[in-house]
């Protein structure tokens, strides 16, 4: 029997898997939440794109009081879904965003065809505010090879502590074909010539890497 594709639909309690596949993932979710504070202001419609299950923006609305929107693919793991969270893909050529001082986009451009990026981000630099910020995580491939084996051995280590070598390389080879992920050089070209000038990283778990991004 041919094996099924990978797909984020058969994942179960996504964002216990999330963080059980990235070290300091729930100290990275921490984070996100206190740097909103400096960028929602009266009236703030926060976007999420990619938002899976919609943690995010379900944490921020309860922080804040301000409203949300998320985006994602599939909605096979929305949570507490009351209109915030929309089916689409973001790569559309229909697709528009809605103007926002605060935009997300965690983990997601590393699972979009690299030719498609720089038109999505050209989107989020067009709806953000002037004031505002586009915060943006992204698994990165290191410049060195060494310190590459180091960091992917290491993610490995953590992740046994709940799945088994043979999830952990199943899971590799599904990604393999769905997952392009850049290194860092790369990735600030591709902010820089969507209009982001000022590109701040903010956090970093082996390869894992957020940054706060502003026009």
């Amino acid at each position: 029997m041919d094996k099924k594709p990978f797909s984020f639909d058969t994942i179960r309690n996504f964002d216990n898997h999330i963080s059980s596949s990235i070290m300091g993932y729930d100290i990275l979710h921490l984070l996100l939440i206190n740097i909103s504070s400096f960028f929602i202001k009266k009236n703030t419609n926060i976007v999420d794109l990619g938002c899976t299950s919609g943690k995010l923006i379900k944490s921020l609305k309860s922080a804040y009081h301000c409203t949300g929107t998320g985006y994602d693919i599939t909605d096979a793991n929305f949570i507490d879904n009351d209109g915030d969270l929309i089916k689409a893909d973001i790569t559309s050529k229909g697709f528009e965003l809605p103007k926002s001082d605060l935009i997300f986009c965690i983990f997601t451009l590393q699972f979009i065809d690299y030719e498609k990026r720089l038109d999505l981000l050209k989107k989020v630099s067009s709806a953000l505010s002037g004031s505002g910020a586009f915060v943006f995580c992204e698994k990165e491939i290191c410049s060195d090879g060494v310190i590459q084996e180091v960091f992917t051995f290491s993610n490995y280590e953590y992740k046994k502590n709940v799945f088994t070598e043979a999830e952990i390389l199943q899971k590799e080879y599904d990604l393999r074909s769905i997952m392009t992920p850049l290194q860092t050089a790369q990735n600030v070209e591709l902010l820089r010539k969507a209009g982001f000038t000022k590109i701040e990283p903010f956090f970093q778990s082996l390869n894992f890497k957020g940054y706060i991004c502003r026009k």
